[in-house]
C-alpha cells in the first residue's frame, strides 16, 4: 500500500508542475518576454504562499500554546512519538473551538506547529486522541503539509493567466491570447482536481502511519466519531485552504451522512451504527462522483483501510 501511495502522489506532483511549466512556457513564447522570468515569477508566488502560509492559519484559528499542567499526557505523546519516529517535535497549541478537528501546519517539518481542538478533547477517549496525534505526526514525518501549502498556489497562477489574457482589454488581443487564456482555464481546472487527489492521497498515508504507531482501529472510532457523529452540524471555516489541512474535512463532512443525525445525537457510536453510516455511504453514487472536489477521501473507505491494516497487522503476529 505504501508503495502504492508514494508513486501515486509523486506522480501527481510531476502532472501538476509538468501542467504549470507547459502553460509558462507557452505563456512566454507568445509575450516574448522568456521562461526564465515567467518561471521566475511562479517561484516568487510560491516563496510567498509558502512564507505566508502559516500567518494566515494563525489567524484563521483562534489558538492558544498548550497548557502542559491541564494536559500532561499529550505532551508527553508526542514526545514519545516524535523521537520514536525522528521527528522534531513540533509546537502544540489548543484551538478554541467546539468543533472536533485537529492539524498541522508550517514551513517546514522542523518548524511545525500540531494543534488540537477542544471539541476533540472533550468528545474523544484519550486513545483516541492519541491516534489522531499520529495521524497528524504523520503528516509532518511525510512533510506533505508544505508539499500541499506549495502547490495551493499553482491554480492561482494558472487563473491569473486566464483572467489576464481573456480580459484585458488593455491590448489587443489576438486569437493566440485566447488560446492561452482558454488553455490556463484548463490548466487551473485540472491542477485543482489533481491537487484534491493529493490531498486525498496524503490521508490515507498518514492513517496508514497512524495505524502503525497505535491500534487502527483506535483511529477509525475517532475518524467515525469526527465525521459521523460530531460534525453533522455545518462548521464555517475562515480560510479554505485550511480545510484540506484537518484531520476530517470540516466542512464536507457535515453532509456526508445526515441521514443518520438522530444515531448520534448522544455521541456514543456503536460498530453497527458506523456499519450502517458506511454501508449507507458506499451505496450513494453522489458522495462516490463528489469525491473527486473533496480534499479527503470518503470516511467509510478510509475506515474500511484502518481495519484492513490491523487485520494485516494481526496475521504478521
Amino acid at each position: 500500500m505504501i508503495k502504492g501511495l508514494v508513486a501515486s502522489m509523486s506522480l501527481t506532483l510531476i502532472l501538476v508542475f509538468g501542467l504549470l511549466f507547459a502553460l509558462l512556457a507557452g505563456l512566454a513564447a507568445y509575450f516574448n518576454i522568456g521562461i526564465y522570468a515567467t518561471v521566475g515569477m511562479a517561484i516568487v508566488l510560491g516563496l510567498i504562499q509558502w512564507a505566508i502560509g502559516p500567518a494566515i492559519v494563525r489567524w484563521s484559528t483562534n489558538m492558544v500554546p498548550l497548557d502542559h499542567r491541564e494536559y500532561p499526557w499529550i505532551e508527553e505523546t508526542v514526545h514519545e512519538m516524535c523521537i520514536k519516529n525522528r521527528v522534531k517535535i513540533p509546537k502544540i497549541t489548543i484551538a478554541n473551538t467546539s468543533m472536533p478537528n485537529a492539524f498541522v501546519f508550517g514551513r517546514t517539518s522542523g518548524s511545525a506547529t500540531l494543534t488540537l481542538t477542544r471539541g476533540l478533547l472533550s468528545n474523544l477517549t484519550r486513545d483516541e486522541v492519541k491516534a489522531v496525534i499520529a495521524h497528524e505526526i504523520g503528516h509532518i514525518k511525510h512533510n506533505d503539509m508544505v508539499t500541499m501549502t506549495i502547490v495551493s498556489v499553482i491554480p492561482t497562477i494558472a487563473y491569473f493567466i486566464a483572467m489576464s489574457t481573456l480580459f484585458n482589454r488593455s491590448r489587443n488581443q489576438g486569437g493566440g491570447a485566447v488560446m492561452i487564456g482558454i488553455g490556463a482555464f484548463a490548466v487551473y481546472f485540472v491542477t485543482n482536481l489533481l491537487i484534491l487527489y493529493f490531498s486525498r492521497l496524503r490521508e490515507y498515508y498518514a492513517d496508514n502511519f497512524a495505524g502503525r504507531q497505535i491500534k487502527p482501529s483506535l483511529l477509525a472510532n475517532a475518524l467515525a466519531k469526527i465525521t459521523y457523529g460530531l460534525s453533522l452540524q455545518k462548521q464555517e471555516v475562515k480560510s479554505s485552504t485550511l480545510r484540506s489541512f484537518f484531520a476530517v474535512d470540516p466542512v464536507s463532512s457535515s453532509y456526508e451522512v445526515s441521514k443518520f443525525a438522530s444515531y448520534y445525537k448522544d455521541q456514543h457510536i456503536s460498530e453497527e451504527e458506523v456499519q450502517k453510516a458506511m454501508d449507507w455511504e458506499r451505496r450513494n453514487s453522489f458522495s462516490k462522483f463528489g469525491e473527486i472536489f473533496r480534499t479527503h477521501p470518503l470516511t467509510y473507505k478510509r475506515i474500511e483501510k484502518l481495519y484492513q491494516l490491523e487485520r494485516s497487522l494481526q496475521s504478521n503476529i
